[in-house]
């Protein structure tokens, strides 16, 4: 907390105090990857081989309510995320064939944020406010090899999809650099905590297939909370992302 208070001073300070300085920025766009570290409960049930987190890529765009008239200490746009928690693979049987089960997750945000009015210094703090929905997906395949996929391309692939959408919401601290031309890319180090609903989600190795080709498999619920760990490039102008004009 005592962290959070000290950020959010600095930003509202370099709001207000930046009048010397005649460097600030109206379109933020941001992406890179990230690491999903979730909730205690919902680590217990993903299982996979990588610490039961989650990675993925994430994009946003905020720009400017003012436009280019003059600087805003806040910003607004939307932001998406893009996490695998991994896949399973079961053997085939005599009456159903071998398959393979993807789990991911995508969010979709509305998001606000508060930064210093000027860009003072290489290094500038910001906050974020996300609003939006999360999407839990488990997608699954037949496992095939590459004879199968040369001689046997009339077979369906994917013979289930299952999804649960719920609400995610939440808060970001971070800061970004401050290239010397505007036109130069920098970089971001965003750190996200997202509420969320609980949901259901496929439990891991339960889809059956049986002889008649029907599609069976086990659902519970769990909480969707999670801390998220982001490190971007950005880019603070047009100019940056479509070249000179």
């Amino acid at each position: 907390m005592k962290l959070t208070a000290a950020i959010f001073l600095v930003l509202i300070s370099a709001a207000t105090h930046g009048q010397d300085s005649v460097r600030f920025s109206n379109v933020h766009f941001f992406g890179g990857v990230q690491t999903a570290i979730p909730s205690r409960e919902f680590r217990e049930v993903i299982d996979n081989s990588f610490g039961n987190l989650g990675y993925g890529l994430n994009l946003g765009l905020v720009l400017s309510p003012l436009a280019e008239k003059k600087p805003s200490p806040i910003l607004l746009g939307i932001d998406f995320g893009y996490f695998t928690y991994g896949n399973e693979k079961q053997s085939g049987t005599s009456t159903s064939p071998p398959l393979k089960t993807t789990h991911n997750v995508f969010t979709w945000n509305a998001m606000a944020r508060l930064k210093p009015k000027y860009h003072k210094g290489r290094v500038i703090p910001f906050a974020d406010g996300l609003l939006g929905l999360k999407l839990f997906n488990s997608k699954t395949k037949i496992d095939k090899n590459v004879a199968d996929i040369i001689f046997n391309t009339d077979q369906r692939e994917v013979i289930n999809n299952a999804n649960d959408t719920g609400l995610n919401y939440g808060l970001g601290l971070g800061f970004y650099t401050n290239p010397k031309k505007t036109v130069n890319p920098g970089f971001q180090l965003r750190v996200l905590y997202l509420w969320g609903d609980e949901v259901n989600y496929v439990v891991r190795n339960s889809v059956r297939v049986d002889q008649s080709g029907f599609v069976t498999f086990t659902t519970d619920r769990a909480n969707t909370t999670m801390l998220i760990v982001q490190l971007n490039f950005t880019a603070l102008g047009l100019k940056t992302l479509v070249g000179s004009y």
